[in-house]
């Protein structure tokens, strides 16, 4: 029976335009499997905005077109190179490799991380985990009793940001694009949720966070990356009539950049 798998065979933002579907022959591929490899018949894939990155030819300018595509899936491992050791055929695993949006992916054994069953939630765990887990912590040095803005909070790795601030007794403010996704925020756990279709995110870190954000974790870019590094000098209503500083970014406080998916295509409105 004839596996499926997605080739990118235009460079392009689009990836509907970029990809195509194509059939390949599984048995040709097990007959060939290299010394120190697995194959994994994959039950659950996980889809990044970072995609239409590497489709886009971004990640790897040497690419050029058809290559595979996809980062991270989990499924059944249903072949081991004679070499490797530790997994067994019928065991499951979950893996973080170029490659990944097909049916039957080979993989060096040192990439795939042994599970005990295929549930799909370990995907978030791997691309949007990590991404969330070292910006917060390695890059932008997180402590406790922070204010930390998450933009595009409702996506795979700005939930995951959003939950990780919380956890270390962080005031956590997330950007969304819709009522249902600050709903689910809340929900996470959000003390300030801005929904940007009905409020601008500048006005209300001007009007309720003078002093500005300790760590701004960014993803969209645009116009959002500027309200996030916005710094005016305002005058005062003071009987003195001295000068009031407004900063969105607090003093020495902490921009994190992780992507711009207001770039990656016309059609995302990064929320």
């Amino acid at each position: 029976m004839a596996a499926r798998k997605l080739v990118v065979r235009k460079l392009s933002n689009d990836f509907d335009e970029a990809t195509e579907l194509v059939t390949f022959d599984p048995a040709a591929i097990l007959r060939a499997l290299p010394p120190g490899h697995v194959a994994i018949r994959h039950r659950y894939v996980g889809i990044n905005a970072s995609d239409v990155n590497y489709t886009a030819g971004r990640y790897d300018t040497r690419l050029r077109p058809p290559f595979d595509c996809g980062f991270e899936g989990i499924g059944e491992i249903v072949a081991v190179a004679s070499d490797v050791k530790h997994f067994r055929v019928g065991g499951y695993g979950v893996v973080m490799a170029y490659g990944a949006f097909s049916d039957l992916q080979v993989v060096r054994a040192s990439l795939v991380i042994p599970v005990s069953a295929p549930r799909p939630e370990f995907l978030a765990l791997l691309v949007s985990g990590l991404t969330a887990s070292i910006a917060l912590k390695e890059q932008g040095r997180m402590t406790s009793g922070e204010t930390v803005l998450v933009t595009a909070a409702a996506g795979g790795a700005g939930q995951i940001a959003v939950q990780l601030a919380k956890q270390a007794g962080n005031h956590v403010i997330g950007t969304c694009s819709s009522d249902d996704k600050a709903a689910a925020l809340r929900e996470l756990g959000c003390d300030r949720v801005i929904n940007y279709k009905k409020e601008n995110v500048r006005e209300v870190l001007r009007k309720e966070y003078r002093k500005g954000v300790d760590i701004v974790f960014e993803s969209v870019g645009g116009q959002m990356l500027q309200d996030c590094f916005d710094r005016q000098v305002e005058e005062a209503q003071l009987a003195n009539n001295r000068f009031d500083t407004y900063r969105s970014l607090a003093v020495k406080g902490r921009l994190i950049v992780i992507g711009a998916m207001s770039a990656y295509s016309d059609k995302n409105e990064g929320g």
